[in-house]
């Protein structure tokens, strides 16, 4: 099994590692920088540590690594291959990496057995709900600044925005806009490129961001009460993201609606 300190994974990631020995090396990798970078032990599954070795594989795949593209190809055969033991997650974590049929080293996919195509079509066959599809596009419509963030989250055959995930970003980027980004937790050992790709996302050149703040609560205020499934979309991905009274940005709290304050005072009166 191969040596990655405090985590070695199952008996099944230990054949697996053997049978595809540059998916070993990478997890090595990737897990000690994961636990020298503070991560908790308690984070290395099987999954987590799979989407590791498939982003970084499919990273090199890109690069026109060939070693990482038969990698790649055998840790699918493998999957398909794996007792019933091994869990969607892990193959979910392999499967999230693989570009769809049809875009660039979608070939990957075409190349899947049965099985671990199913996962992989079932996961990316993906529709919003109508009410859900509706409400996102009135939020972009009334605050199109959002766009870009909804773009970074298209995901699948329909290029759909995940709801959830863009929400979060949302509420991410509001509270930013009011802190001038010093919300934002980027670190000093962040490239340039990334330190510009989460600027161009999170803050705004407009003279009074505070506009689109406002923009953005009044728009979900409205929506409130209207669906359920938008309603739990933005308790649980919008409001609950919000900061606490010790945390940068607080002062959105104090421009929320009636209907967004009392779901945050909803959250916040259940224990923790």
């Amino acid at each position: 099994m191969t040596d990655t300190g405090p985590w070695t994974g199952s008996a099944w990631w230990g054949h697996l590692v053997r049978a595809v020995p540059l998916a070993g090396e990478v997890a090595e990798s990737e897990v000690r920088a994961g636990l020298d970078a503070g991560l908790e032990q308690e984070l290395m599954t099987e999954g987590f540590v799979m989407e590791l070795v498939s982003a970084e594989l499919m990273a090199r795949v890109r690069a026109d690594d060939q070693a990482a593209r038969d990698a790649m190809l055998a840790l699918g055969a493998e999957l398909e291959a794996g007792p019933p033991v091994v869990g969607e997650d892990v193959i979910s974590a392999y499967l999230i990496h693989v570009p769809s049929p049809g875009e660039r080293g979608g070939d990957l996919a075409d190349a899947l057995g049965p099985r671990v195509r199913a996962a992989l079509d079932q996961d990316r066959d993906h529709r919003n709900e109508p009410a859900v599809a509706g409400f996102l596009d009135r939020l972009l419509q009334a605050v199109p600044g959002l766009r870009p963030l909804a773009d970074a989250e298209r995901y699948g055959y329909h290029d759909e925005v995940l709801a959830h995930p863009f929400l979060g970003d949302v509420a991410e980027r509001e509270v930013a806009l009011l802190t001038d980004g010093a919300s934002l937790e980027i670190d000093d050992d962040w490239t340039e490129e990334e330190r510009s790709a989460v600027l161009r996302l999170f803050t705004s050149a407009d003279p009074d961001p505070a506009a689109e703040v406002r923009a953005v609560l009044d728009l979900l205020e409205g929506e409130l009460g209207a669906d359920a499934a938008v309603d739990d979309l933005i308790a649980t991905a919008f409001v609950e993201m919000l900061p606490d009274e010790d945390e940068p940005g607080t002062e959105i709290v104090g421009m929320l609606g009636a209907g967004l304050r009392a779901e945050l005072d909803a959250q916040r009166r259940q224990p923790r």
